[in-house]
């Protein structure tokens, strides 16, 4: 006697619907992760931008077979630091001015990252089509967020900066929806955070012009003359300036001008057009105290020959080093 076994045979119109509803489970959940964009030490004397990249990591769960498409768009606001001449703002506690910043989607800063929310303005990201295709695997992509701090912010005083975008739908948002082959398509939201941060270190720039006591026949009077220093420090920096002795000298009170024979000229070097307060180095308490703006400060030097017994005719010269100290 022989047995036959009896197989339970499903219409292929339902085994599609119980795959396809299977699939959709699957196919509904994306997470979302960023790291933070982290500029580092911005000088914000310099010339140039300080740029850096940041990275948003994208990840989800759906079966290849059955799901067909996967539409997503990104949205990023103005951060927490808000909004200031046309930029992104960072702030840092005790501070009145804002460092401004801006996130772009592509290499080139070009394409400013921002979004349909908030009030930035801006493109959002849209990852759809081939460009997608790796998150139905599972294995996930990132998409770089890419920072610049312009340079020009010569006002922005030292100090931690930064600025978070929260899982406040203005600050950050994906919209994304997914469709499987009988195109029944979910739409979604999600969100997720991160800080955009920066510091702002103490700089200085001088500039000094030449001091000339022009020609001179004898030197049985004093001979004057003046000259400039600039200096440009970051907002709020104090900072010291300070004059060497020259490449003669040996103290405040004994700098010399020396000609190609090895005869010397003496000379001296003042603060104040009145020529009573020597002009020396921040050891010699002998320096320049003022503040940083982020503008460029003048300095005069007033120097001045005293009178003593003239020296072979020839060309007498000295190096002076300008010291700042902040």
């Amino acid at each position: 006697m022989t047995r036959s076994a009896r197989l339970l045979r499903l219409p292929a119109a339902v085994l599609l619907f119980l795959l396809v509803s299977a699939g959709l489970v699957r196919a509904q959940s994306c997470s979302f992760t960023a790291s933070d964009v982290v500029l580092g030490q911005v000088d914000v004397l310099g010339t140039g931008p300080t740029d850096a990249v940041g990275n948003i990591a994208v990840s989800c769960s759906a079966f290849l077979g059955l799901l067909s498409s996967i539409d997503m768009r990104i949205h990023l606001g103005e951060g927490a630091g808000g909004l200031g001449g046309g930029l992104r703002r960072m702030t840092s506690a005790g501070t009145s001015t804002g460092l401004g910043y801006e996130l772009y989607q592509d290499a080139a800063r070009s394409v400013v990252f921002g979004g349909s929310y908030g009030g930035h303005g801006g493109q959002n990201l849209r990852l759809t089509g081939s460009s997608i295709l790796n998150l139905l695997t599972g294995s996930g992509m990132n998409v770089p967020v890419y920072a610049r701090v312009p340079a020009g912010q010569n006002a922005v005083a030292p100090g931690n900066y930064a600025s978070a975008f929260s899982r406040n739908p203005l600050d950050v948002r994906v919209d994304y929806r997914t469709c499987n082959i009988l195109l029944l398509c979910t739409d979604r939201t999600a969100t997720f955070s991160f800080t955009v941060r920066a510091q702002v270190v103490p700089d200085c720039r001088v500039q000094a012009d030449d001091l000339d006591f022009g020609t001179v026949g004898l030197l049985d009077r004093p001979v004057d003359a003046t000259s400039q220093i600039r200096v440009t420090c970051t907002a709020g920096s104090s900072f010291d300036v300070g004059l060497g002795y020259g490449l003669y000298g040996s103290g405040v009170n004994d700098r010399h001008m020396q000609d190609l024979t090895g005869d010397r000229i003496g000379y001296q070097l003042y603060r104040d057009s009145g020529r009573t307060l020597s002009w020396g180095l921040l050891a010699d308490g002998l320096a320049t105290t003022s503040a940083g703006s982020g503008t460029a400060q003048s300095f005069t030097v007033h120097g001045r020959v005293p009178p003593q017994a003239t020296p072979r005719p020839g060309a007498y010269s000295d190096t002076v080093v300008v010291s700042v100290t902040y």
